[in-house]
């Protein structure tokens, strides 16, 4: 298979730097996952994958960032197809 049909493959791979951020950030606030979803009315699972980087979404992105009071840029890098590609070796390998 391909590089660039390795990385269309949803979904995407965990990117654990962005959910780790993420994570830290909310417990600053004392929020959790659910409470950031039901103030950007959207579903725990979906700002979830969102969280994760299984699914992209520039929106809930900035949504979240500003939620957040955080840049973008800093919750959620982004990231070259090589950095994709060894996130979607390392997750293989750990389902192996």
């Amino acid at each position: 298979m391909g590089i660039i049909s390795e990385l269309s493959q949803q979904p995407y791979p965990v990117d654990f730097e962005r959910k780790t951020r993420i994570k830290v950030e909310l417990a600053k606030r004392n929020m959790t996952i659910t409470n950031l979803a039901d103030s950007l009315n959207v579903s725990r699972p979906y700002i979830s994958a969102i969280i994760s980087g299984r699914k992209i979404s520039a929106k809930t992105e900035a949504e979240i960032a500003e939620a957040l009071r955080m840049p973008t840029e800093y919750l959620f890098p982004s990231r070259s197809p090589a950095e994709l590609l060894a996130m979607r070796k390392k997750e293989q390998r750990g389902a192996a």
